[in-house]
């Protein structure tokens, strides 16, 4: 027998009285089922995550703080400065992105600390925007906690992992206030005190662009983002650390992200080490920073397969290029190395540019001295063909994609090359 479940009103108009059968035999209605606790808890993270990312669009400092945990005052106090130290950042965008399928697993310390079962750490991802100058926004990994209290979820954490290898990334604004300089191509952004510096870079970048496309092509966004953290501590914290820079002035970085096609770079910078940079004359300041631009020029074209001495030697190529330094001044490391018999066998290998090497300076000269013998021998086009051959290969590893560019638009081989190379330092420094 078919049952047909029908409505009944209670007297006077109240409330259904439920579903009834045939016969009389009353069913209760169906409860509604429990809300999935992790639907729930994904759903209050991503509105905190995004209120928070409004807050800073529209400067709205006590909504930014209110997805704050308040019973750690002194996280709440540094996250109360985070948003005053982004005053002077001309954003375009700020958001996060959350992967609500990850998390960091158990962990009795954060029980302990939060509660067990109280606590969710996905991965989260910032993704902001310098207005014109960010065509599309960067990614900066956030290692966040985020805690239940109360019936509701706050942020209360964003170090809880860095000693176990997963630290957030960090900006300038997370050292200390953040102030601007507008250059005709360039922004430079800094800490209070360093104003004559950023003024100082942002000319410099300005020279070095259209220097850069005379070379490269205006093929490229010819604006350049420079970051002046105060020290060097500070700028390994930009860096993620693991990065010996005792010997670097500055550094070009950028997020890569392999789309099909061809390698995507979002958030280039141009990052200065002021100790050393300081320790540079006129002339050393203004290549290094040209230096710097290029890479942020040939990002784009130089993939996983571009072996790190033709990037250094291309970005110095750049750099020294109609400058007043003599070859043996700029080159003073392998003039060394040729006098005392010490011809390198080889083109450097890209453990030669760790910055702890204390050969550092000869391989980076030894890369230039080979990009030049390149442009002298087969000229520049050819040359910045060779370079993009290399870049656009993919998985094949530096040498086989050395030696395919070599045949390809050289009509040579690394070998003869190489030989050729060795031959010409002798020749030149001896």
């Amino acid at each position: 027998m078919s049952v047909v479940a029908v409505v009944l009103l209670q007297p006077g108009g109240g409330p259904p009285a439920g579903p009834v059968a045939d016969g009389g035999e009353v069913r209760a209605a169906p409860s509604a089922p429990e809300p999935d606790p992790r639907a729930v808890r994904e759903q209050a993270v991503r509105a905190l995550l995004d209120a928070r990312a409004a807050a800073v669009m529209s400067r709205d400092r006590e909504a930014f703080l209110a997805g704050v945990r308040p019973e750690d005052p002194e996280f709440l106090g540094r996250q109360a400065a985070l948003f005053d130290n982004l005053a002077e950042v001309p954003l375009s965008s700020w958001e996060y992105q959350l992967d609500p399928r990850t998390d960091r697993g158990p962990d009795a310390e954060l029980d302990g600390r939060y509660g067990t079962g109280q606590w969710w750490a996905p991965d989260v991802v910032l993704k902001y925007a310098i207005a014109d100058f960010d065509p599309e926004p960067t990614y900066a990994p956030q290692r966040l906690t985020f805690v239940q209290s109360g019936g509701t979820w706050a942020l209360a954490s964003d170090d809880d992992f860095a000693e176990a290898g997963a630290a957030s990334a960090r900006g300038l604004w997370d050292a200390g206030p953040v102030v601007a300089f507008r250059g005709e191509r360039t922004l430079a952004l800094g800490h209070p005190g360093s104003e004559d510096l950023l003024r100082e870079l942002a000319a410099g970048v300005d020279a070095a662009v259209p220097r850069v496309s005379a070379v490269w092509g205006t093929d490229w966004s010819q604006t350049v983002v420079v970051l002046v953290p105060d020290d060097q501590a500070e700028l390994e914290e930009l860096l993620g650390g693991g990065i010996d820079l005792t010997r670097i002035a500055a550094v070009a970085t950028a997020e890569l992200t392999d789309l099909e096609g061809g390698y995507h770079p979002v958030g280039n910078r141009v990052i200065v080490n002021p100790p050393n940079f300081a320790k540079l004359g006129r002339l050393g300041r203004q290549v290094v920073l040209t230096h710097e631009t290029a890479h942020v020029a040939t990002r784009k074209a130089t993939g996983p397969d571009v072996p790190t001495w033709l990037v250094e030697g291309l970005a110095d190529y750049i750099g020294y290029l109609d400058v007043p330094v003599p070859l043996t001044t700029a080159a003073r490391e392998v003039q060394t190395a040729v006098a005392e018999g010490r011809i390198p066998e080889r083109l450097p290998a890209d453990a030669d540019f760790d910055g702890a090497n204390e050969d550092l300076p000869l391989a980076y000269e030894s890369s230039w001295l080979a990009f030049r013998l390149i442009v002298d021998t087969y000229g520049l086009e050819p040359a910045l063909r060779f370079y993009r051959a290399v870049g656009a290969s993919r998985d094949a590893g530096s040498d086989v994609a050395l030696e395919r560019a070599f045949a390809d638009e050289l009509g040579t081989s690394t070998a003869a090359f190489t030989a050729a190379w060795r031959e010409h330092l002798a020749s030149t420094f001896s």
